[in-house]
């Protein structure tokens, strides 16, 4: 069951190896966004299937390691969705390829300029709801 997922993560490693760190953290972006797609959907079909369920889960969905997960999310899916851009770009101006250097550290300073004032304000309103203000 879990054998795709071992030889990519073992083939993304290897091809980390090789000098393409974005390629594998564009993949374990991808694989997170998709396991807290299944959790959310799964947890939002309990209210119709089993309400007791559904809202355990959203009392657990408050507590603080929640709060870190919403953050590492946010960061995750603007990782991946520049890096997307970045990777479709590339493939739709071939000749943009003689520049990659310089695309990829574009998109690693928009990733930066969209992900730090995203995560301050997620956390600032977390701390302050879990500090009772």
């Amino acid at each position: 069951m879990f054998r795709p997922l071992v030889v990519s993560m073992r083939e993304g490693i290897a091809y980390r190896a090789k000098g393409n760190l974005l390629w594998l953290l564009h993949r374990i972006s991808g694989l997170g966004i998709v396991v807290f797609l299944g959790f959310h959907i799964f947890g939002m079909s309990m209210a119709a299937f089993n309400p007791a369920l559904h809202e355990h889960a959203l009392e657990l969905y408050k507590t603080p390691p929640f709060a870190v997960g919403e953050l590492v999310l946010a960061a995750l899916l603007i990782f991946h969705a520049v890096n997307g851009t970045r990777i479709a770009i590339l493939e739709l101006r071939p000749q943009l390829w003689e520049k990659q250097a310089l695309v990829t550290r574009i998109s690693i300073v928009i990733t930066l300029v969209l992900t730090l004032p995203t995560v301050l304000v997620m956390a600032a309103k977390s701390i302050s709801h879990f500090a009772g203000h």
